[in-house]
């Protein structure tokens, strides 16, 4: 059962796509899943039709959805095609309509089941993808009658989420469809079984179980009316606070979860008549309380991971996760898909997710599901470097933090307080406040001290270069000396009315209350902490610990202050600095710009609209263009133009953005000049590029296969500080080898040109544009571009000289005076999204 995942572009693409892929009917059944964000009900059986036409043996089943999950990565306002292929499985689909009647006119989920079994199920053993819409209560019934009814059929799929494309009408439908029809109110499904197939299932809510048990003592429908004898809202807010009231939306974040199945949360919404669920209840329900934390998150992933990395006939990767899952936990989601990236791992967002865990098929929301499946042998390239790098996680706890913080602040004087209220909030605290060793307060907890006990005085202390000790030391090392720092840090705390935090390991903080001890007092404290650190013996390493005290922090400012101390610090060379939090300054118009350009980058990846301009390059011998640099645009909703000094820096800010940027500029580059005999083109390359494996494996792969590899020149900005120029100097040797060429961007403007000259071996290099444009009237200037020429005179390699903003005349004379080999600016060439000659 091997599956090809496709993006949906257009129907001509896709018929290319499918016909290239040579899929035989003959060899076995053939599935294909649907799951769009683009096609309104009609048109997505249309495309269902069409594709029905292509591969007329194959069975099709598909859902709405408000984005799609293609190879570890969610993608909103899509459609994507995935096609299953089978050996010897056996392959059956079902659409039912459900239409809306009274409960004792409407099919029971028993009877439901049975039909479906009746339908689906030829074996003891197989997948089942079920897709039911919203109007579909009964879904948890249907789910829980198919583990007695169909045991050893594992399921997969949800509830269809709406289009968000449809607007912000609430209520807007999902849908499920084939080639033959759609609905809103019904059910769609697809079981594979029979021959050597085989599955694995898991699901993952990062959901932790706080208190005692309860039971629904009644319930009408989708609505729990009591708990425990108590109205069922009431009862919710005796957990959590009346204050969420005023904060409806953090329901979300205190689910309950059947006693039954303890990684398994269902969600509501809050009111005077009860708590709303999408699914229909049951008097006599044991459930308990829940939250939903980062490193529960963490720990369920790792055990679903640990059962498909050994699954040894994964061809077939499915997920679907929740998609109010994906707006209250973004990073969180992020994360744990981005263990699939490299496999072919596909789906979509449900309003609720029906999984298999521990042999049982559950529904519930706010989880992701996970499948594999296959034939034969085969094993997915899953990520397990992502749980190494989990701190991003940590900021989907806020919300939850910032309203127990609030929730404490408030009845931290008041006698009355119910305990399990207390009781309730300690428990999340215990859980979100301390390191994953439980031993140190975490950074949450010094939010917590900052926001609540005033704890305005605040050290942060880091050690650096570990990765130098890593190279050089032994790990046991290593580790012995990091528990001798912390042990050091503690012991020096516990003497003095301080407290300790651990933010990241080799990372901690120390924190007062001003009103407690004075910065002079503290300062002169945390000196002498530096200095017993600094303290060596034989049987640790010697460290380099930097302290930074802010005085007056908040738990808004702390971050900024703390990354602007250390350039700071950085820039003066010192490890010991003290800044006041209280008269920071902060431009919130740039703030605001940062965040409206983040806005515009993600419009421009997801619609593209990242736009190469292409700018001339003129041939000062032959007279004509010689070749192209390619310059990256954005344009957004309201077909604004963005230069590159706009969005460049708040892309830079968020890494992955600009790694986006620049993966999607490169690849449209390279597929405008690929098949092209007589056509050059540079693309511009920085230090974070050439330092990206994935971008430069990316490139080199491109380069191997392309027909005119010495069309390509990859400029390297001279003005990005290089601090590996082994992984430099291989780019440019690889580049080399693959019939690239290799160009020195903006020579001049920096402070590090002779180690790139003598370091990188480049076929061209360019004089900044500040010497050029001011050459034909600073002698300066224009003696800076002679001995730039004669250099070349001198060099024993064969290298062009590119002058860039040539902008009159007069500029270009004093180029063609130092026999300079090509000129670029407005003055040849203009950017424009298409090439162009000479004006």
């Amino acid at each position: 059962m091997f599956t090809w995942n496709i993006q949906y572009i257009s129907k001509t693409r896709l018929a290319d796509t499918i016909k290239q892929l040579m899929i035989d009917s003959e060899k076995g059944d053939i599935l294909v899943r649907i799951h769009t964000a683009i096609h309104a009900a009609e048109e997505a059986v249309d495309l269902a039709s069409f594709i029905k036409e292509i591969v007329p043996k194959a069975k099709i089943i598909g859902t709405s959805t408000s984005a799609v999950i293609y190879e570890g990565r969610l993608y909103p306002d899509q459609c994507l095609v995935s096609v299953s292929l089978m050996s010897e499985a056996k392959l059956k689909t079902l659409r039912k309509d459900l239409p809306l009647a009274a409960p004792e006119q409407s099919m029971s989920a028993v009877d439901l089941c049975n039909e479906v079994k009746e339908a689906l199920v030829s074996s003891d053993k197989g997948l089942m993808f079920t897709f039911f819409t919203t109007g579909y209560k009964d879904i948890k019934r249907f789910v829980d009658a198919g583990n007695d009814i169909m045991p050893g059929i594992q399921m997969i799929g949800g509830v269809a989420t709406a289009l968000d494309i449809a607007g912000d009408d609430s209520d807007k439908k999902g849908f499920v469809f084939d080639e033959n029809g759609w609905s809103e109110n019904g059910m769609i499904a697809a079981s594979i079984s029979g021959g050597v197939f085989d599955c694995v299932s898991s699901l993952v809510s990062g959901v932790q179980l706080v208190g005692d048990e309860l039971e629904i003592t009644d319930a009408k429908d989708n609505m729990i009316l009591s708990i425990d004898g108590v109205p069922a809202s009431e009862k919710f807010r005796e957990g959590v606070g009346d204050e969420i009231e005023d904060r409806p939306d953090l329901a979300y974040h205190f689910p309950f979860v059947y006693t039954g199945h303890k990684n398994v949360p269902f969600m509501f919404g809050c009111s005077d008549d009860g708590l709303q669920t999408n699914h229909n209840m049951d008097t006599g329900e044991k459930i308990i309380r829940g939250f939903i934390y980062d490193r529960k998150i963490v720990a369920d992933n790792r055990r679903a991971f640990n059962k498909f990395e050994t699954f040894d006939k994964a061809e077939t990767v499915i997920g679907y996760s929740c998609r109010d899952r994906s707006r209250n936990f973004p990073n969180s989601v992020m994360w744990e898909l981005s263990i699939y990236e490299n496999s072919n791992m596909s789906g979509c967002l449900t309003e609720g997710e029906i999984g298999c865990i521990d042999g049982m098929n559950v529904f519930c929301n706010s989880a992701f599901v996970i499948s594999a499946a296959g034939e034969s042998e085969a094993i997915q390239q899953f990520n397990p470097y992502v749980f190494s790098n989990t701190q991003a996680l940590e900021s989907d706890n806020s919300v939850l933090i910032g309203y127990l913080m609030d929730i404490e602040n408030v009845h931290s004087f008041d006698k009355d307080i119910k305990s399990n209220l207390m009781d309730f909030i300690r428990n999340c605290e215990l859980k979100l406040i301390y390191s994953e060793d439980g031993g140190m307060l975490n950074e949450a907890a010094l939010n917590m001290d900052i926001k609540i006990k005033g704890y305005d005085r605040v050290c942060l202390i880091d050690v650096l270069d570990i990765s130098s000790m890593q190279m050089v030391f032994s790990e046991q090392m290593i580790e012995a000396t990091y528990k001798n720092f912390i042990s050091r840090c503690s012991a020096f705390v516990s003497g003095k009315d301080y407290r300790l935090y651990l933010l990241d390991k080799w990372n901690i903080a120390i924190a007062a209350p001003s009103f407690m001890i004075s910065l002079h007092s503290f300062v002169d404290d945390m000196k002498q902490l530096q200095k017993i650190l600094f303290e060596t013996s034989e049987q640790y390493i010697s460290i380099v610990p930097v302290f930074c005290v802010i005085n007056g922090c908040t738990v808004d400012n702390l971050s900024s202050i703390y990354n602007s101390s250390r350039l700071e610090m950085a820039r003066k060379n010192v490890q010991f600095f003290v800044c006041d939090g209280s008269v920071e300054e902060f431009d919130e118009d740039s703030i605001r710009e940062k965040y409206h350009m983040v806005n515009v980058i993600n419009y421009a990846l997801s619609h593209d609209k990242v736009i190469p301009y292409y700018m001339g390059i003129y041939d000062n011998k032959n007279k004509e263009i010689h070749h192209y640099e390619a310059l990256m645009r954005l344009e957004d909703e309201n077909g604004n133009v963005y230069y590159p000094g706009s969005f460049l820096g708040a892309a830079r800010s968020f890494g992955l953005l600009y790694d986006e940027l620049q993966r999607t500029m490169v690849r449209k580059v390279f597929d405008r000049f690929k098949d092209s005999d007589d056509k050059c083109v540079s693309i511009n390359m920085g230090v974070r590029d050439i330092q990206n494996e994935e971008m430069t494996e990316y490139i080199y792969g491109f380069l191997s296969t392309a027909r005119h590899p010495g069309n390509f020149i990859f400029e390297i900005l001279e003005n990005e500080d290089v601090d590996n120029y082994d992984t430099l100097i291989i780019f440019v040797d690889t580049v080399h080898k693959l019939g690239g060429h290799i160009s020195i961007d903006d020579f001049g403007s920096g402070y590090s040109n002779l180690q790139h000259i003598a370091s990188i071996h480049s076929d061209y290099i360019k004089i900044d544009g500040s010497i050029v444009r001011n050459c034909y009237e600073d002698p300066e200037s224009e003696n800076l571009v002679a001995l730039v020429s004669d250099w070349k005179r001198l060099s024993i390699r064969d290298i062009k000289i590119v002058a860039e903003y040539v902008e009159n005349k007069d500029i270009q004379n004093k180029l063609e005076k130092y026999d300079i080999d090509f000129s670029q600016g407005y003055y040849f060439s203009v950017p424009s999204p298409e090439l162009g000659d000479l004006p």
